[in-house]
């Protein structure tokens, strides 16, 4: 019986999990069309706006591809499955944290509210915290061979 138990607990895990990898992209996605459509203006700023959101989501969704089952929530401890070195994390370090960092920032830029501005900053905030904490931790623990692998990076 406690065999049972813990299977249907690790594939309960399992699930939510999976829901999380995949509903948190999902949402910023539709959100940010959601912003771009109800805040549509002609100005310089919108339209720049749009490209450094864009650019965020591409890079979000491409890191997001990349990791597959390294795909980690980001809250907590950071813990190492694999040091993924391929695909947009050849490029930059942290793309994750970039590209909703980016998304985060163009929304800001395209809707200009404050309702919108005021969490992106924190989170934006929390996100650069974040790499801090796991660059020391994976420089802690994979020394030499991640400072190698971050400095071949462009950022």
């Amino acid at each position: 019986m406690t065999g049972l138990r813990m299977d249907r607990k690790k594939q309960n895990s399992l699930i939510k999990r999976y829901q999380l990898e995949h509903l948190v992209p999902l949402v910023l996605t539709l959100f940010s069309f959601y912003i771009w459509f109800i805040s549509f203006s002609l100005s310089l700023v919108y339209f720049l706006g749009i490209g450094v959101s864009i650019i965020g989501l591409f890079i979000w969704w491409s890191a997001k591809i990349t990791l597959g089952e390294n795909w980690d929530a980001g809250y907590g401890k950071p813990g190492l499955k694999k040091l993924v070195t391929t695909g947009i994390y050849s490029k930059i370090c942290h793309p994750l944290y970039w590209g909703i960092n980016l998304t985060l920032i163009g929304l800001c830029l395209v809707s200009l509210n404050p309702r919108i501005i005021i969490p992106s900053i924190l989170i934006v905030i929390y996100f650069f915290w974040r790499m801090k904490v796991e660059n020391l931790f994976l420089t802690k623990t994979l020394g030499k061979r991640y400072l190698s692998y971050k400095n071949s990076t462009w950022i």
